[in-house]
């Protein structure tokens, strides 16, 4: 039986655009976290005289805190508040920023960046926030689109602008930036944004919270490779993945003695507890990279590819395959209602999976049908699929714990993400020549994410259907 997350019957803010406003301006101060530090790499070296690898590290850590605290912090809010939780995450924010800006060597940035990303939930519990706070199931669904769109970048500018401030001014001045930013968020969080807590007075399973962490991060550095350089196959690929069994088993059997678990005992068997989650490592892991590193590596290799530069590469691929989600998401958010939620993730991970074939076959001859297929990409991917994929997390998860299944959906994403990179990478290096980059490198590994897609549809019809809530009366 499909279960809807809990809502409050609590009035919407008098003005639904300064809701908007809030919870995207707290989106947006961690997304550009994410994103304007990515092409500041060559001046964070300089600055901090370290190598690329060290770099690396703080990034991985960036995300490995975001993949721990997206699976209980959606939770959490429903005990403690939507509003307050968001409060308190965007103060650390606020420090991890401050920290990483002046903090004057790399081990002070490692500390400023895992402070940062234990911050990804933000994004989660704005949807649900927005979630409870809009009863029309359309405007839920545009606005969840927006969100979900901000969430995936600002349509190429956050990286070209993070470009232009690192070299003009150094990479602190980015986080300067998205410190001011966080500050602003803030303070539209305290004036815009409502609180909600459907499960007040509830208690969090902390050792049930040990657990599943502890699955999140040994599956993430099994298949994406740990922060210290490690990658799979390896021994230390063994010993994350029976930590993640055994973590895993410790889990189920804590849940079904705990007074107050993390998941109701009743929810074990629940399909979409299991089965969303699944779905999305799958989807991220088919269709994340092709976009990635399969195109920017393409399209920048001088063999294989066309030889352009980073920047002419962004603008004619990246930027285009971001906008065109940024069009299409609001819209799919809105007709999802009406289609079906389940449907429409069918028909964009179908629509996918049929695009990355097109591009195997035709699209690395041509550098033209590469940028159109791609930009059809954005569309049903960063569109639809994305949109879907995420709504799904919020609508499916059970009445009795409404943060649940969007934190664990939160960090299947970075589940698959990594998964994506580890085998698309290798499998690029495998299908070539002497381990060198040819097209017939990137040909099989394209081959391999339309088959992933493909398995993340055949799961699909597992998912149960949502229940939607009637409309508003007008």
């Amino acid at each position: 039986m499909a279960l809807t997350s809990a809502r409050p019957h609590k009035p919407m803010s008098k003005n639904k655009a300064t809701l908007l406003v809030g919870l995207t301006m707290g989106v947006i101060a961690f997304q550009l976290n994410a994103t304007m530090l990515n092409p500041a790499v060559a001046q964070m070296e300089n600055e901090l005289g370290v190598t690329t690898a060290a770099i690396a590290f703080s990034s991985a850590l960036f995300f490995l805190s975001k993949a721990i605290f997206q699976v209980f912090m959606p939770r959490l809010s429903d005990m403690v508040g939507r509003r307050t939780i968001l409060l308190v995450l965007l103060g650390i924010l606020a420090v991890g920023t401050a920290i990483a800006m002046f903090g004057p060597t790399i081990e002070w940035l490692y500390i400023g960046r895992f402070i940062q990303g234990s911050c990804g939930p933000v994004f989660t519990i704005a949807l649900l926030t927005l979630r409870e706070a809009t009863p029309d199931e359309k405007e839920y669904g545009t606005r969840m689109g927006v969100v979900i769109a901000i969430n995936g970048g600002i349509a190429g500018v956050d990286v070209i602008l993070g470009g232009w401030m690192a070299e003009h001014f150094g990479y602190r001045s980015i986080l300067a930036l998205c410190l001011v930013l966080t500050a602003a968020a803030i303070v539209a969080t305290v004036l815009w944004v409502p609180q909600f807590a459907p499960g007040k007075g509830e208690r969090m399973d902390w050792w049930g919270v040990v657990f599943i962490s502890i699955v999140v991060v040994g599956i993430s550095w099994t298949v994406g490779g740990d922060a210290f350089g490690n990658t799979f196959p390896s021994l230390w690929s063994t010993v994350y993945i029976c930590a993640a069994v055994l973590a895993l088993i410790a889990f189920v059997i804590r849940q079904r003695r705990a007074r107050n678990p993390l998941i109701p005992a009743d929810q074990l068997g629940n399909r979409a507890i299991w089965a969303m989650p699944l779905t999305t490592i799958l989807t991220l892991a088919g269709i994340m990279a092709v976009a990635n590193l399969v195109g920017p590596s393409f399209a920048q290799n001088p063999d294989a590819g066309w030889g352009m530069s980073a920047t002419l590469a962004s603008a004619l691929f990246m930027a285009p395959y971001a906008l065109i989600g940024w069009v299409v998401g609001p819209f799919a958010g809105r007709v999802a209602p009406r289609f079906g939620y389940k449907r429409l993730l069918q028909f964009g991970l179908l629509s996918s999976a049929l695009v990355i074939a097109g591009i195997a076959l035709f699209g690395l001859n041509d550098p033209l049908v590469f940028g159109i297929l791609l930009f059809v990409l954005g569309v049903t991917y960063g569109g639809v699929t994305n949109v879907m994929l995420n709504g799904l997390g919020i609508l499916l998860s059970p009445k009795s714990a409404p943060g649940l299944l969007p934190g664990l959906n939160g960090a299947s994403f970075a589940i698959g993400a990594g998964l994506a990179f580890t085998i698309v990478g290798r499998s690029i290096t495998a299908g070539s020549p002497a381990g060198a980059e040819s097209t017939g490198g990137y040909a099989q590994a394209l081959w391999i994410c339309a088959g992933l897609t493909a398995v993340a549809l055949a799961i699909t019809p597992l998912l149960p259907k949502p229940e939607l809530n009637a409309p508003a009366p007008r």
